[in-house]
């Protein structure tokens, strides 16, 4: 029954952003780099994700449709914010985050990993566990391991390099994570917060954590909840940008767990991506069905 009620307080959440609770807000800086909007992409039904591929010099991303079973896609941008084609990848039924290795891309899809050829958009293989219940973000280690969030069990499977696809870790210290990204040996996780068992209506807010891969021990970077957070990169060595659905705000975060606001954005700033050596920053906006590409000078 909790985990029933755990994914309808999910659902519920994203329906009334608008009621939510503030978060602990964060501390801002007068050193703030200048963000400057240089594109955006109109018509990209519920974008949720967005990855890089430096071989190609394309960005991907996850398009959710209109949660019609099949009406899901992957679409290719141009760095330019150009459209190249909107349906590289189709066939899809609710698509959320992507990671790309080597020829291969991988995307959530509800309750299964996707794989998909990287050259033609081809589905290749399809992985389930047979309980997942809400997938989300998707990150790959060092070694080629693929990780899973699942925000509806609190939960992180893992595809292993045998082709094993089972629920690698359930806590309810993980807050229900949401994005993922793997740095050396540690898997940090932006978490969307535990749903309250007594008040399926209350709205939660999570924290930024982080999981050794290989002892499995969790540790939280933020002390504090910090909100509904989603989309997560490397900002340098010593900080990350961390997306705020509820909130529309990216924040930078430190290793040892400051906080402070980074960029006003606007409400529904999914998975986001950074890359450092361009300095550019791209945001998918779920609700605008859009994704604005942004360039980062100090």
């Amino acid at each position: 029954m909790l985990k029933k009620i755990s994914v309808a307080a999910i659902a519920i959440s994203f329906t009334i952003a608008c009621k939510s609770k503030q978060p602990i807000e964060a501390v801002a800086t007068s050193s703030k780099p200048t963000v400057t909007l240089r594109s955006e992409t109109p018509n990209l039904p519920h974008a949720e994700s967005v990855v890089y591929d430096p071989k190609s010099n394309l960005l991907y991303v996850s398009v959710q449709g209109e949660q019609e079973p099949g009406d899901g896609s992957i679409a290719t941008l141009k760095l330019d914010g150009s459209l190249k084609n909107i349906a590289f990848a189709k066939g899809l039924n609710n698509p959320k985050g992507i990671a790309i290795i080597g020829n291969r891309l991988y995307v959530s899809d509800v309750t299964e990993l996707v794989q998909i050829d990287l050259e033609n958009g081809n589905i290749l293989n399809k992985f389930s566990a047979g309980d997942e219940q809400f997938l989300n973000d998707v990150a790959i280690d060092k070694s080629g391991n693929v990780y899973v969030s699942d925000m509806g069990s609190s939960s992180i499977y893992k595809l292993g390099l045998d082709g094993n696809f089972e629920k690698w870790l359930s806590s309810p210290d993980l807050e229900n994570p949401n994005g993922l990204l793997v740095v050396g040996n540690t898997l940090y996780v932006a978490a969307w917060g535990l749903p309250d068992a007594n008040d399926t209506q209350a709205i939660t807010q999570g924290r930024f954590l982080k999981v050794d891969l290989k002892t499995k021990n969790i540790e939280k970077v933020t002390s504090q909840p910090q909100g509904n957070l989603d989309g997560l990169q490397v900002y340098d060595n010593q900080h990350f940008l961390i997306s705020d659905w509820r909130k529309g705000n990216i924040y930078k975060a430190s290793k040892s767990g400051e906080m402070e606001l980074f960029f006003a954005s606007q409400v529904s700033v999914g998975d986001i991506l950074y890359i450092q050596d361009q300095k550019i920053l791209a945001l998918p906006l779920n609700r605008q069905n859009t994704v604005q590409i942004f360039e980062v000078t100090n």
